[in-house]
């Protein structure tokens, strides 16, 4: 009876650490599934600073195309007024920048706006016309 009764404590015994093993196991079940939840937010989260990252060089580069233009604009003004007849240094004045600013755009753009129409309408504009001889004084 001895035998008998060992082999009932080992049934038991075994029975218990199967109860233990399936807690366990639906425990590692349960954190792989938490695991696996975090790794696809993770990768959603990477997903999404990707697609932003793509958005905002595309958004970086339309408005540098868009200041380009604006720079371009600012710039032909700035050769016109000197075509107009202004001096350098009141060209600088009047749009509060650097005289060397004014020097650099009108030394870049090989051949200023020189059309009639331009000409006339910004001449008519503008009632300096910078006869002080500033303009060649300022050349240093």
């Amino acid at each position: 009876m001895a035998e008998l009764r060992k082999s009932a404590k080992q049934t038991d015994a075994r029975r218990r650490a199967r109860e233990k093993a399936a807690q366990f196991r639906e425990l590692q079940d349960t954190l792989e599934q938490l695991a696996t939840d975090y790794f696809v937010a993770m990768d959603s989260i990477d997903e999404t600073n990707e697609e932003v990252e793509r958005e905002l060089a595309k958004l970086r580069e339309r408005a540098e195309k868009q200041s380009q233009k604006s720079r371009d604009e600012a710039d032909r003004v700035i050769v016109r007024m000197v075509g107009a007849g202004a001096s350098v240094s009141e060209v600088a004045a009047r749009l509060g920048v650097q005289v060397r600013d004014v020097r650099r755009v009108t030394k870049a753009t090989s051949a200023p706006d020189s059309s009639p129409a331009s000409r006339g309408h910004e001449a008519s504009g503008d009632e300096t016309t910078g006869e002080d001889g500033a303009g060649e004084q300022d050349a240093a």
